[in-house]
């Protein structure tokens, strides 16, 4: 039996067990498409598609905490509520 198949969808990544990426959906705003990746539960990375960057991350919960990279945060929060109101994301809190 093959790793692969004895562990089903989890992905094995230097010998060690990670649950795989899944990615959510794409937002797009302002002329730029973002790539919304759940790291784990109520965890998120934003990708910038263009050149395939990280610029933020995001946690879901009872309220959203907005960490950006490299990006100016009123656009990452923007993006992110895009992701939360077009269902992107499960979500339980309520928007700002």
């Amino acid at each position: 039996m093959t790793l692969a198949r004895r562990y089903g969808p989890r992905t094995l990544a230097l010998g060690k067990e990670t649950m795989g990426q899944v990615v959510k959906g794409m937002v797009h705003f302002e002329g730029t498409t973002y790539r919304i990746v759940r790291i784990k539960r109520g965890h998120y990375n934003v990708i910038r598609v263009l050149d395939d960057i990280a610029v933020g991350s995001f946690t879901s919960g009872t309220s959203v905490e907005i960490a950006a990279q490299g990006i100016d945060p009123s656009v990452l929060r923007d993006v992110v509520r895009l992701a939360i109101q077009g269902a992107k994301t499960s979500w339980l809190g309520r928007l700002e």
